[in-house]
């Protein structure tokens, strides 16, 4: 996942410390929390290609 700021971190940090304990708990609830305020976007950002083997890949694609 990519994690874009749309605020400056010293704002996000603030809202973070500003949140209840229990809510602290999870960095999967905290960013769920920051993404539903609109302090961050989170977008997919994944590949199935495994970067080290990439031209051995490529390369058995050519042959098939």
């Amino acid at each position: 996942m990519k994690v874009r700021n749309e605020v400056p971190i010293e704002e996000i940090n603030d809202f973070i410390l500003n949140l209840p304990e229990d809510k602290r708990d999870s960095w999967a609830e905290v960013t769920e929390i920051l993404k539903e305020e609109g302090l961050i976007s989170m977008e997919d950002d994944f590949s199935t290609i495994d970067d080290e083997m990439l031209d051995a890949q490529v390369e058995e694609n050519r042959r098939i």
